[in-house]
């Protein structure tokens, strides 16, 4: 008999599932150097996302969602695979990359099981790129290239949302007239975020007040009225609200500005390695951590 967990997991986890990225953005937190290792083998990733999908949940929640994350994880050769186990686990899919690698075969390939493609663009402007780190060998990407990608993986029938990381770099620019042409189902406008021993050395360089946070998101405000779920998210409301797994197998949070981790998922099972972890659902919920997977929109509830 299954018994319900004494701390429910959230019906999205990230799986970090691996460190290496062809990009180096100056404020990224996602490098991962406490955890002590590069990747999450294929063998113990599906035992984590069969744990996940067979985590009771509350009575009447919608299905999980996973979302595969990095690094950049189409640097991994199984991902395809990885994203089809997921799907025939029952989870609802999702992806979030640079879009570097993100070619049309790609595309195609992940079309049957991928669910959502979240694409992060920081900057439409090249130089800028170039300057935050968002800038491979072949260079950053263009805004055509960008709405390429995403007007193929629509037509395929994939849902698309954008990350945005608002930082010293861009929090000047407007992206209105761009994401009018994308028209994806959710953007997530998030405030740069410090996490001590990833980028705290320089985090001065990239970090912008929450004042000049809200002006970006009030700036494009006017996407609601195109359909457009905006999702901005202040660093108070991104600290501890965020169910995610690391590439070394365990459950990590950073609700103290640092990546405090669980006893391996494998070891411990999964109930026992989420109760380690510091979950705030309140935040979770307030930064619209719920939503109906299935149309893109907010789960109006009241929290708690």
């Amino acid at each position: 008999m299954t018994h319900p967990v004494s701390k429910p997991l959230p019906v999205t986890v990230n799986l970090h599932t691996l460190v290496p990225c062809n990009y180096r953005c100056g404020f990224c937190h996602s490098g991962f150097i406490s955890a002590k290792r590069k990747t999450i083998p294929k063998l113990e990733l599906h035992q984590i996302i069969r744990q996940i999908a067979q985590t009771p949940q509350l009575t009447g929640s919608q299905p999980r969602k996973v979302t595969f994350a990095g690094g950049e994880p189409l640097l991994s050769s199984s991902l395809v695979e990885d994203v089809q186990f997921a799907h025939s686990h029952g989870l609802v899919t999702s992806l979030v990359t640079n879009g570097s690698l993100l070619t049309e075969e790609r595309i195609y390939g992940l079309a049957p099981v991928l669910d959502w493609l979240t694409i992060s663009i920081d900057s439409l402007d090249l130089e800028t790129n170039r300057r935050i780190g968002r800038s491979g060998y072949n260079g950053p990407l263009s805004e055509a290239e960008y709405l390429s990608k995403i007007q193929l993986a629509k037509t395929l029938g994939i849902r698309v949302k954008v990350n945005t990381v608002v930082n010293r770099l861009n929090a000047h620019e407007d992206f209105t007239c761009f994401m009018r042409k994308a028209q994806p189902l959710r953007w997530k406008i998030l405030q740069a975020t410090r996490i001590e021993e990833e980028n705290g050395e320089d985090f001065d360089r990239w970090g912008v007040s929450e004042e000049e946070f809200k002006m970006f998101s009030a700036r494009h405000s006017s996407l609601e009225e195109s359909g457009i779920v905006l999702v901005p998210e202040t660093q108070d409301e991104i600290y501890g609200s965020y169910a995610m797994v690391a590439p070394n197998g365990c459950f990590f949070d950073n609700s103290k500005r640092t990546h405090q981790y669980s006893q391996p998922i494998v070891s411990v099972g999964i109930e026992a390695a989420w109760a380690e972890i510091n979950f705030s659902v309140e935040r979770f919920r307030q930064r619209h951590g719920e939503y109906d997977f299935v149309s893109g929109l907010n789960i109006k509830k009241e929290v708690c």
